[in-house]
């Protein structure tokens, strides 16, 4: 379990180095606080245009949710460079925050379906500088996340699952198929240099 986890930080600090070699820190804190900011700011229009949750608690699954994004976008904007458990606390947050903001919204079914796409800023950032066992906890949150939204709009809002499945599979390949590509493209060009 040990080596498991000296890997894990090796891997992550191995990824912060090429990118501070390659000067880039700044611009990747800065792209990952604007993919944050972004869902923050399309929830917030969801409210104030009255897409925003009807009852309750999905109101304040929605707020809640915003708010957070809010802060990580602050966080990745202002802040230092994360730590290892910083950045993976950063991605398991903003997955079931894009989940919690998704399912409660008060749109169409292919838009509701459609917002689970936030999820892949997430996995750049989680196929690059996460080893595969936290790689796969970000996949297994966005299948399991997008499946529920898809199996919602089914049963809820009344869309064919034929319709959700087309909507729901290349969402599900792009999330998946793109962080993984990522992850294997890292690990082969960490492996030519060690």
């Amino acid at each position: 379990m040990t080596r498991t986890l000296t890997r894990s930080n090796e891997h992550y600090q191995w990824g912060t180095g090429v990118m501070a070699s390659l000067a880039v820190t700044t611009l990747v804190r800065r792209i990952v606080s604007v993919a944050a900011l972004s869902m923050a700011v399309v929830v917030t229009l969801e409210i104030v245009f009255g897409y925003g949750a009807t009852t309750t608690i999905p109101s304040v699954v929605q707020w809640t949710c915003m708010i957070a994004a809010y802060i990580m976008g602050a966080f990745w904007w202002f802040g230092p460079w994360p730590t290892l458990h910083q950045a993976f606390a950063f991605v398991v947050i903003a997955d079931v925050a894009i989940f919690g903001a998704t399912i409660t919204a008060d749109f169409e079914p292919e838009v509701t379906l459609g917002k689970c796409t936030f999820l892949i800023p997430m996995g750049m950032l989680a196929g690059f500088f996460f080893d595969k066992w936290r790689l796969a906890v970000h996949i297994l949150l966005c299948l399991l996340g997008t499946s529920i939204v898809a199996v919602y709009i089914v049963l809820e809002r009344g869309v064919d699952t034929f319709v959700a499945v087309v909507l729901w599979a290349p969402i599900v390949v792009t999330l998946t198929g793109f962080v993984l590509m990522l992850q294997l493209t890292t690990q082969s060009i960490r492996s030519e240099f060690e």
